[in-house]
């Protein structure tokens, strides 16, 4: 069923797998991320970095940013969507290419120095503010993490040339730890911060409604909702995946509505689980070996009472 969602009334797929601005919900962790990543931008920090597992919403994050840094004429925008270069001149190329820049091939040297004069007539003579985006950052190699170092020492009193934004995953909080003197031209790190029950609940009607449910409607049961929003832990691609897998499953069925068997069937094809683990509680800020509501062992109680004789 190639339009599954007009089965329930929608005009468009509201869960495709892609960073689609018109379905982009913005959650207060989001938020907060998008403000510190212009924050750095404004000050003219150098570079960033944010972090997160697969399917944290780092695409999503970084495609709202970009719409927005566009919007802006006083802007300059580069973007290198995958990182993984052969060598230093290589990679140099490349950072002058996605600023429209045409770099023959030449020494890394007179690479370095052309690049900087473009930074320097862009960012002081036209006093523009250059920002340079590598999505999956955790795939630069260590020569390519030392050449963005060399070239944040391009700058003037109180502001560098180029702007730096580095999305990748958490193994790449450790290379660059490896390498002190980039570490410590980092201006931000930032951790994308897994979603909570509300939010992901609050994702789901958002882009719902956006693909023309209804307001009040309630496509999916709160039984199915619990399970989609378990099984996905707290991973928003996750999410919206399990979503549209329920969806489907309950369309070719031919149910009016998404309901807990099929939330399960798509939880379970993932090979997923959505069952909800007690909590540990935490007792003098440790936490005991069992949970507090473990079930009582009569056997055991008796071994250490006699332990004890």
């Amino acid at each position: 069923m190639s339009k599954y969602f007009r089965h329930f009334g929608l005009q468009r797929d509201p869960f495709l797998d892609t960073a689609d601005p018109h379905f982009y919900y913005e959650t207060p962790s989001s938020l907060r991320a998008k403000s510190r990543l212009l924050q750095s931008i404004e000050r003219a920090g150098g570079m960033t970095i944010v972090l997160g597992e697969p399917g944290t919403g780092k695409t999503s994050l970084c495609s709202d940013l970009e719409q927005k840094l566009m919007r802006d004429d006083k802007v300059v925008i580069g973007k290198i969507m995958d990182p993984t270069f052969a060598s230093e001149v290589e990679f140099l190329v490349a950072v002058g290419r996605v600023f429209g820049v045409a770099l023959p091939p030449r020494s890394s040297a007179a690479l370095k120095n052309a690049l900087k004069n473009f930074f320097f007539d862009t960012a002081v003579l036209e006093d523009r503010t250059l920002v340079l985006i590598i999505d999956e950052a955790q795939n630069l190699s260590q020569e390519c993490l030392e050449t963005l170092r060399l070239l944040l020492n391009y700058h003037i009193p109180k502001k560098k040339l180029l702007n730096t934004l580095l999305f990748g995953q958490p193994e790449l909080e450790e290379r660059i730890a490896a390498q002190q003197n980039l570490a410590d031209r980092v201006d931000s790190w930032i951790r994308l911060e897994a979603l909570d029950e509300a939010a992901a609940s609050t994702i789901l009607r958002y882009r719902l409604e956006r693909a023309g449910m209804l307001s009040g409607n309630e496509l999916f049961s709160p039984e199915a909702l619990k399970v989609v929003i378990r099984g996905a832990g707290g991973l928003p691609r996750r999410l919206t995946q399990l979503a549209h897998d329920a969806m489907l499953e309950a369309a070719e069925r031919g149910a009016a509505r998404v309901f807990e068997e099929h939330a399960e069937r798509a939880v379970k094809n993932r090979g997923l689980s959505a069952a909800r683990k007690p909590p540990i509680p935490v007792v003098n800020g440790e936490a005991p070996h069992a949970p507090a509501d473990a079930p009582e062992k009569p056997w055991l109680s008796k071994l250490l009472g006699w332990v004890a004789r």
